[in-house]
């Protein structure tokens, strides 16, 4: 082949690899064009169908003034209880009214083209887009500033495409009847910004106490920071003020909320949303550099001053404010709500929320908490005078003191004067020569400016104690001089505010201006109360306070953990005891016990201990001493297994719980936890239990072992009538229907024979008869009572919210008013005469006392009466042996000991012992009392004041001498001696004959009956 023919044939293979080449990309060419058309199409219909569900007669200028929609609450009947209005923290201010640094740093984070784009950006579609292919994940949203308030007005927060389509088509739309200026107003006036802040005027005023107009750049984009997640980038985070050290650097104030003070801590978080915030609005030229980096350089901890959240218009119902909270987290549990739309949902969805409460209770029990004092005193005390309720350490300048001598509030006239100025003795503060203020005073703490509390009473003699908060000086216009315990406000400060203070009588006098003042106050003692029913878990009637007006945040019902006392016996040591094989007639002996430190712990109520009882009597009479045994047999890890069936313990989320594991100290390098004998069988947990759940835990045993979780409301829907919250309880078994009626019919004598006598509805606990328990913690802190009937069931919380005020009495003053409230609901409703259902499977036997076995005659001899008792048992656990703690032994009746062969007959007395095991010798427990059933036990002496006479020996003398034949005798007198008896073994054989033997035939006689 020619050298032009080889070029030829490579110029066609070549051509022809170019065609087939061209006619490949041609296909796939055709094919993305046909598939675009087909997309587009898809997507035009899909856009078509979406918006005609749009509504067509939408007034934008009308629906943003409005800004909401109102929901709803109904209660169990369907009748309106509530119209929920507007959250109570937002003020509606105008763009003029608002800081153009916030305006802009909004924008920045939230929106960068908003006065560019007609409602939608496509940059910033394509931006996001973008980002979220090279994180591999939704990182980033381009909604504007419209879409998002499009979607607040319009739209729920399904996470459908066709939600986001409609929200561009009618954020386009809102753009063509709106000024800028009206969506942005709209916009920031309800974005929620966290602590319950709605709109940058109530941001501004919660976090900073100043108006929005007054922010300067490193504050505007502090809050503008919030906006992405509210819960998590708020500012500061409220915690217990017992949790916080006053050192710690992270305090930046204290919030009051309903008269409840709380320890407000610095989110480290928000400055770095911050800083994004500060080099966004510096790259998009809003800010200078130098503006930028002065706004880095401020210090943030020291710009925050928690603001108060007042509500002056809104009156509501603990239910209803405990509604509204489980709405919001069901909402967001669900996935398809953040908190701010969730929150939003609530307060401008017009949801409808079906409640479980029944109204006409509801009413009942707060008819009875508006004669509070008087339900409680006229019974014990015959008198209404609140404080009758409470015991006082008082100085004898008359401020009330905590258990170690330092005060808590003061008096009134102590601390303020008739004009509300706060007063500091001559000799405590100095003025110095540079003009510095000087005040060493315990009426305000030197390290953070806190002054001290105060108390007042009442014309209805009822003690009211009023929150006081820190001075408001910025922390850059005063020093600490920890050295003299004393702070320094720097003149500038004082030279600027020339009302501070004055003088008068060598007494500095502060303007109340500078500090918030509660000057209502909290009536104390407090209460609580729930009321559910336990066959569905629904909650009909709850107060979480009393006379505490306007909008009730702390619900002491619910929010307020405290220690429950003895409460917490029946569901932390005894139903579990019962589930694992202890009775009703188990036998406990309360005797000496002492801790991991050899000291003698628990204290009963009563003073020294009572002896051999069975569990029913211990847990009629709260011994804690049988308490804390019983909780050793069965184990703290048994314990809490139960309390998680029973919903105190969450083991799913140990957040949602108040029980504090040992784990969850360790990491809170606290050596305080509840996984030990003293909160689990006597309650004194570290923060205790909230009324609801002690209620809910009742209720288990009360429905039969099941436990349901409690719930307020059963469904809501949305303005449209869709469902989108349906809510059924989870139920989970505990015990077994026997398990659970034995322990009710256990704390039924409990209420008929025990502490929780005042807690009957009818005398003598008949007709519609009560089980349950008392609880009082040390010194008496609390008083509870936790019950139900064959109807409801029910707990009561009375206790001061500072617990350095203790109450007069215990839980006589919780079971009272139970008693009160529960006798009105029961007689409203008609309620028929009904006793707790028995299940199948129990048999009845008649037991001793004080060996829980089966009775015996000698039982009934004990010399302190019949010691038996009708007793019922799971079958299968029933007792089949017989007594063999009581006993029979013969005894000098001289002297209580043990008869010897000299005691003649006319001393000799048969008598009924007990017979412990182990046996308790005094002397091992030098430092405690002997049980009181200690001086019926068995004697162990035998008696020494007769013996043998002298006369017997001289006579045996003068008969051998001169009567016997030794000769012939010696051997008789040998055998004779062989086959008398030993003097030792015939007593010992005495003593048995009169007890065990005897008794071995009254077993026997018992049996033949």
């Amino acid at each position: 082949m020619s050298e032009n023919d080889k070029k030829r044939t490579k110029r066609k293979t070549k051509n022809k690899k170019k065609k087939k080449k061209i006619s490949i990309f041609r296909v796939i060419l055709v094919v993305v064009i046909f598939t675009l058309f087909i997309g587009a199409g898809a997507a035009g219909g899909l856009f078509i169908a979406t918006i005609k569900n749009v509504p067509e007669d939408m007034n934008f200028e009308k629906d943003v003034s409005m800004l909401n929609e109102n929901s709803f609450i109904y209660d169990a009947n369907g009748k309106l209880i509530e119209q929920i209005q507007t959250e109570e923290f937002r003020t509606i201010v105008s763009l003029d009214e608002i800081s153009d640094h916030l305006e802009n740093a909004i924008i920045a984070i939230e929106d960068e083209r908003f006065w560019d784009h007609h409602g939608v950006d496509p940059k910033g579609i394509i931006r996001a887009a973008i980002t979220d292919i090279k994180k591999g994940a939704l990182v980033q949203g381009a909604s504007t500033i419209t879409q998002q308030l499009a979607r607040n007005i319009y739209l729920n927060a399904d996470k459908e495409f066709t939600r986001k389509i409609k929200e561009m088509y009618i954020a386009i739309q809102m753009e063509r009847q709106l000024t800028k200026r009206q969506i942005l107003k709209s916009y920031l006036n309800t974005i929620y910004l966290g602590q319950g802040a709605y709109g940058v005027q109530a941001a501004a005023q919660t976090y900073f106490s100043k108006d929005a107009s007054e922010l300067t750049i490193a504050e505007s984009a502090m809050i503008a920071g919030i906006t992405k997640h509210p819960s998590k980038l708020s500012l500061y985070n409220r915690t217990n003020p017992s949790n916080v050290s006053e050192d710690s650097k992270d305090l930046v104030g204290y919030v009051e909320i309903s008269g409840k003070k709380y320890a407000a801590l610095f989110n480290k978080e928000a400055v770095e949303r911050q800083k994004i915030i500060l080099s966004k609005m510096r790259d998009l030229g809003m800010i200078t550099e130098d503006e930028y980096q002065n706004a880095l350089n401020e210090d943030m901890r020291a710009a925050i001053k928690p603001g108060l959240k007042k509500n002056k218009h809104i009156e509501t119902s603990y239910f209803n404010d405990y509604v509204k909270k489980r709405v919001v987290e069901d909402l967001i549990a669900t996935g398809d709500y953040t908190e701010e739309q969730a929150q939003r949902a609530l307060y401008t969805g017009g949801l409808k929320i079906y409640s479980t409460m029944d109204i006409k209770m509801q009413s009942k029990v707060e008819n009875v908490y508006e004669n509070f004092v008087k339900s409680v005193t006229s019974e014990l005390y015959g008198k209404s005078d609140g404080l009758s309720l409470v015991k006082r350490s008082i100085d004898r300048y008359g401020n009330i003191l905590d258990s170690y001598g330092r005060i808590v509030f003061y008096k009134k006239s102590n601390l303020l004067d008739e004009n509300y100025n706060l007063k500091i003795n001559k000799g405590t503060y100095a003025l110095k020569n540079n003009g510095d203020l000087a005040i060493k005073n315990n009426k305000i703490y030197y390290k953070n400016l806190s002054v001290g509390d105060y108390y007042s009473i009442d014309t209805n003699k009822n003690l009211i104690t009023h929150t006081t908060w820190a001075l408001d000086i910025p922390k850059n216009k005063y020093t600490v001089d920890k050295n003299n315990k004393q702070f320094i406000i720097k003149k500038d400060f004082l030279n600027k505010n020339k009302d501070f203070y004055t003088i008068s009588n060598n007494t500095l006098l502060i303007n109340p201006k500078y500090f918030y003042i509660n000057k209502t106050g909290v009536v104390q003692p407090q209460s609580a109360m729930t009321i559910m029913d336990y066959t569905t878990g629904q909650v009909k009637a709850l107060v979480g306070g009393r006379d505490i007006k306007g909008s009730r945040l702390l619900n002491r019902a619910t929010d307020s953990p405290r220690q429950p006392g003895s409460s917490i016996k029946p569901i932390a040591v005894y139903l579990p005891a019962l589930d694992n094989g202890f009775t009703a007639a188990s036998i406990i002996d309360d005797v000496a016990h002492y801790n991991k430190s050899n000291e003698l712990w628990p204290k009963n109520w009563y003073s020294g201990y009572k002896g051999l009882m069975t569990l029913r009597y211990a847990v009629e009479q709260s011994v804690n001493v049988a308490s804390v045994k019983m909780l050793k047999k069965i184990g703290v890890n048994t314990s809490t297994e139960y309390l998680t069936s029973l919903g105190v313990i969450n083991s799913e989320d140990p957040s949602k719980d108040t029980f504090r594991t040992e784990e969850e100290a360790r990491k809170m390098g606290s050596g305080t936890f509840d996984e030990d004998l003293a909160p689990l069988a006597l309650g004194g947990m570290t923060n205790g239990i909230t009324p609801l759940t002690m209620t809910s835990a009742y209720s288990s045993i009360a429905n039969n072992g099941i436990h349901t979780q409690p719930i307020v409301y059963t469904k809501v829907e949305d303005r449209d009538g869709k469902i989108i919250l349906e809510n059924k309880p989870r139920k989970n078994i505990v015990v077994r229907p026997q398990v659970s009626y034995l322990m009710t019919d256990i704390l039924k004598s409990a209420v008929t024979n025990g502490t929780g006598s005042r807690a009957q509805i009818y005398r003598y606990n008949t007709k519609i008869p009560v089980a349950g328990k008392t609880g009082t913690t040390q010194n008496k802190s609390d008083a509870w009572f936790v019950g139900y009937t064959p109807y409801y069931s029910a707990g009561v919380w009375i206790g001061n919210d500072n617990q350095a005020i203790k109450l007069s009495d215990g839980s006589k003053l919780a079971s009272i008013l139970w008693s009160k409230v529960m006798l009105q609901i029961h007689e409203d409703k008609g309620l028929k005469p009904k006793d707790f259902d028995k299940p199948k499977g129990f048999v009845t036997r008649t037991i001793c006392m004080d060996s829980g076995k089966l009775a015996t005659d000698l039982c009934e001899k004990d010399q302190r009466g019949n010691r038996t008792r009708s007793e019922i048992f799971i079958q299968g656990t029933e007792p089949t042996k017989y007594c063999e703690t009581h006993v029979e032994v013969a005894v000098d009746s001289t002297n209580g000991k043990l008869v010897n062969d000299y005691c003649p007959d006319e001393v000799r007395e048969m008598k009924v012992y007990i017979k412990r095991q182990p046996q308790y010798i005094p002397k091992d427990h030098p430092e405690a009392t002997p049980p009181r059933d200690y001086k019926y036990s068995v004697p162990t002496e035998e008696c020494e004041v007769h013996t043998e006479p002298e006369g017997d020996d001289f006579r045996d003398i003068i008969n051998d001498w001169f009567f016997n034949d030794n000769n012939d005798t010696d051997d008789i007198n040998d055998s004779d001696e062989k086959n008398k008896p030993n003097k030792d073994s015939n007593n010992k054989n005495s003593n048995k004959d009169n007890s065990i033997n005897g008794d071995d035939k009254r077993k026997q006689n018992n049996k033949n009956n």
